[in-house]
């Protein structure tokens, strides 16, 4: 008998869920941090998710759509196009500033301002990091604008002076694009940094 109940207790009581790769699948419960089939490092030093680990657990392939984790491409695609819309007149006043653009040409420097950030974003996995990231991308070209439309000037050797409504006041619109620019882009930096530590923690919940 003091077999038997061993044994339901081997069966039962030791019996623990097996941990798996977040990127292959592989068994990592007895491997200490990392893959033995892909290589994954899933553990730092500290016994804390690496952050190669948590982009993989966050990968497509690997979402739960029954646990509400999973965000399709289209939406976030949307996401991406929504955050980007700011992207696509200051692209094109950059541009149009250097040089005279014809009005195909112009619709044309638009949406590449628009749809090539916005596809580049669309690829991170969290809608908040999306967010984020737009936030940050937009902030920077918004502080660089002016400093952008001189050095464009410079090297295709237009001799225009003017920035917008700013006229030849160079320094007025750095200081004005500066300004607008860095908030945006520390209003970026924060999220993205908020987003990825709830990244982080959703993948430590995850974890088995």
């Amino acid at each position: 008998m003091t077999d038997q109940r061993g044994g339901d207790s081997n069966e039962h009581g030791d019996a623990s869920p097996e941990a798996t790769c977040p990127r292959c699948g592989s068994s990592i419960t007895e491997h200490g941090g990392t893959c033995p089939d892909c290589g994954l490092v899933f553990l730092d030093e500290d016994g804390g998710l690496t952050e190669e680990a948590a982009d993989a657990l966050f990968e497509d392939r690997d979402l739960d759509i029954a646990e509400g984790t999973y965000v399709p491409q289209w939406v976030r695609l949307l996401v991406a196009l929504a955050i980007t819309a700011p992207m696509a007149p200051v692209v094109l006043f950059v541009v149009g500033s250097v040089v005279s653009l014809p009005l195909w040409l112009s619709g044309l420097v638009f949406l590449s301002g628009w749809f090539l950030p916005a596809m580049a974003l669309a690829r991170l996995a969290v809608p908040s990091s999306i967010v984020a990231a737009g936030l940050v991308v937009l902030g920077a070209t918004l502080a660089s604008t002016p400093v952008l439309i001189v050095a464009g000037r410079a090297i295709l050797g237009v001799d225009a002076q003017s920035i917008g409504a700013f006229g030849s006041d160079a320094w007025a619109a750095q200081t004005a694009f500066l300004a607008v620019g860095s908030v945006v882009l520390v209003l970026g930096v924060f999220l993205y940094r908020y987003a990825g530590r709830k990244r982080n923690q959703w993948a430590r919940d995850r974890q088995p």
